[in-house]
């Protein structure tokens, strides 16, 4: 079966002859009004709403540029208190966490008196820039999640805690990859894990055996990365035109091509009773936000490899040069000291609740567990959806302010 795949796919792309894919260029047949966040940068959102917005840039010990957004405040001008650090997912960016209008989870945490910081990743368009490296190079996108977790999140946590002069005193929030990351880095980097007084996890991506998202069509191909990465982008990601057909082929039958075309709905689901399609051309002007090819195809590795929760794969060789082993090592969750509260949903097509469950069995400082109470939430959910206030933030931040008078 693998093998008809791999022949499908070549044959695909060469009729196409590596065309671009044709992106809807508007949405006028969902009837969607024109909202002003549609146009604007996560800092204009956030002072269009009402909050104040400062910008930091953060430089990476490898040179990457981070800009981080941070709301230090609510809308009367009050400072606020415990920082509380908010980690978008794969191809996300900041602007995940202020797009939901007045309901989005980073301006309820201003409300509730936190100081907010929003992290971009390397690679995103807030985050894409090196002291040296060209944006164009094969070197500047040679990165995993991996290198998220133990480059960036370090250097970003350490300037809030520098910042704010709180060490240990950080809320950490992350969903998807931005739960991946944390779980890295809270296993590889204690010492910078300290920095943590909370991981809260929305949709904990780390075991990914039972996934139902297209990504797991790629596992099989994982042997041949450069075969995999030419038809996902080598750089950042980017499918061809024929290849991005075909792993939408089951979405678009219930959903179109306006939804499946998007990398974030196809790789992690879409909910129509969750998603108020008038945000469509709002979302769909902020995500995708960009990520390397080499980070989708460390998660499309871990479906291969039985779910291992483990460094990059470079083959046998490759593994010898970079780790000295012939596999790759494996991330020891049982070195996870910090306090863990996870938070997943039944219809979750990325993180199946079954995975989540696995990981529970392998944490030791987990504090607690919340299913959202709704058999139809899913992944995107999580930040788009019409009751995440409801059936995520408020219950979150609930926990959050009972925890910490508590510790």
């Amino acid at each position: 079966m693998h093998q008809i795949l791999y022949l499908l796919l070549n044959v695909l792309v060469f009729l196409n002859n590596q065309k671009t894919l044709a992106m809807p260029s508007d949405f006028d047949a969902l009837c969607c009004p024109l909202d002003p966040d549609e146009d604007l940068t996560v800092p204009q959102i956030i002072r269009r709403h009402g909050y104040p917005s400062q910008s930091h840039v953060v430089e990476t010990e490898d040179g990457y540029l981070l800009t981080v957004h941070r709301i230090p405040g609510d809308k009367s001008g009050t400072s606020g208190g415990q920082a509380v650090y908010l980690q978008h997912g794969l191809l996300g960016s900041s602007a995940d966490w202020v797009l939901n209008g007045n309901n989005t989870f980073a301006f309820y945490l201003a409300d509730n008196g936190y100081d907010v910081w929003l992290g971009n990743v390397r690679g995103n368009i807030y985050s894409r820039a090196h002291v040296s490296l060209p944006i164009s190079s094969n070197q500047f996108w040679n990165f995993s999640w991996h290198e998220i977790a133990t480059k960036d999140l370090p250097a970003v946590l350490y300037h809030i805690s520098n910042t704010t002069g709180k060490a240990g005193d950080i809320i950490y929030i992350g969903h998807s990859m931005g739960t991946t990351v944390s779980f890295v880095l809270a296993s590889t980097l204690p010492q910078v894990a300290k920095n943590l007084k909370l991981i809260v996890a929305l949709a904990p991506t780390v075991f990914m055996t039972h996934l139902r998202s297209p990504i797991r069509y790629l596992a099989p191909f994982t042997n041949n990365i450069d075969w995999l990465a030419r038809f996902l982008g080598v750089k950042d990601l980017a499918p061809a035109n024929k290849l991005l057909e075909l792993l939408s082929f089951e979405c678009e039958k219930s959903y179109g091509k306006a939804i499946c075309s998007n990398l974030l709905f196809l790789f992690a689901g879409f909910n129509q009773q969750e998603f108020n399609m008038t945000m469509l051309p709002k979302v769909a002007a902020h995500d995708p936000a960009g990520a390397s090819t080499k980070t989708l195809i460390h998660y499309a590795q871990e479906i291969r490899d039985s779910g291992n929760f483990q460094q990059y794969n470079y083959g046998t060789q490759g593994n010898l040069i970079q780790y000295g082993t012939p596999t790759p090592p494996k991330y020891n969750l049982s070195k996870v000291k910090r306090p863990i509260y996870m938070v997943y949903a039944q219809n979750d097509i990325l993180t199946s609740y079954i995975d989540v469950l696995r990981l529970s069995k392998k944490l030791t400082s987990l504090v607690g567990m919340y299913e959202v109470p709704n058999h139809i939430f899913g992944h995107v959910d999580f930040i788009f959806g019409i009751d995440a206030f409801e059936l995520v933030y408020e219950p979150v931040v609930q926990f959050v302010k009972n925890f910490t008078n508590v510790v």
